[in-house]
């Protein structure tokens, strides 16, 4: 991988192009090195054109911490991580057009995600990812300092499941293994030492410590902020392409405007030493 890199910036507070990498090996320690402190700089990273397949792909997610298996593949007994693939179609419908952090309810949830365009529709199909950083210093002092201390529930819901009776045999299973965690509603990003907001429409269900009607009032007004198109990046895919981003402080919604058109997208999770 060459390590003559250029980085353009892609949103007004976070997100980059990077050129004159070349993927397809997996990188040095030194190259993986100058990929993080790009990553803890701009949080998310697009590179353009990799044509990587599932070997070459996993090599470089893996060279940024330790395999993230996710529960529903534990939960049918794999224990070796591999790149999913995502196929998107009038036939299996998207589901990941709302605003979300990777697997937010796990205890020990993934660091940094993946995803690279295998196939991608005529138009439409963007992703949008979410600066939390900047939305927690654009919330009031006084917001800051009473949200500053608290924790909530994050959980993978009652209305996630899979197709067919094996795969709800499997959302089933996942709720009673993995019935959820509790996270910082603010926490702080190790890589820039900035706090962030550590909450999302999808996954976050209350704030602990506050009446149900305290804790309802109080998440809206924190997922709804984070939603402000001023915290935002936009990618539209070409095919190819490869990015990585920190899951700790963005969240992310995959736009689905593209039915009947078909998208499929591959992704591959790790989790960073603490």
């Amino acid at each position: 991988m060459a390590t003559s890199l250029t980085v353009t910036p892609l949103g007004s507070s976070f997100g980059a192009r990077v050129l004159g990498a070349d993927l397809r090996s997996a990188p040095s320690d030194e190259s993986a090195d100058e990929i993080k402190a790009l990553l803890d700089e701009h949080l998310v990273l697009v590179f353009p054109g990799q044509f990587l397949d599932d070997t070459q792909h996993l090599a470089f997610a893996l060279a940024f911490g330790r395999p993230y298996i996710h529960p529903a593949a534990r939960v049918m007994g794999r224990t070796e991580a591999r790149v999913e693939h995502i196929v998107d179609s009038v036939d299996q419908p998207p589901y990941q057009d709302r605003w979300h952090t990777d697997v937010s309810w796990d205890v020990e949830p993934p660091t940094y995600g993946t995803l690279r365009a295998c196939e991608i529709p005529p138009r439409g199909g963007d992703t949008i990812w979410v600066d939390m950083r900047a939305a927690h210093d654009a919330l009031s002092p006084l917001m800051q300092r009473l949200i500053a201390d608290l924790e909530a529930w994050h959980d993978m819901g009652a209305g996630r499941s899979f197709a067919g009776k094996a795969g709800e045999d499997v959302a089933l299973r996942m709720r009673e293994l993995y019935p959820g965690a509790t996270h910082p509603v603010v926490d702080v990003h190790t890589g820039s030492s900035r706090r962030y907001l550590n909450v999302n429409k999808e996954f976050t269900r209350r704030i602990l410590g506050m009446t149900p009607d305290e804790s309802e009032g109080v998440l809206r007004v924190l997922v709804d902020h984070a939603a402000n198109p001023n915290f935002q990046m936009r990618h539209s895919w070409t095919l190819g392409d490869l990015v990585i981003w920190d899951e700790r402080c963005t969240q992310h919604f995959a736009v689905a405007d593209y039915l009947p058109a078909r998208r499929e997208m591959a992704r591959a999770a790790v989790r960073a030493a603490s």
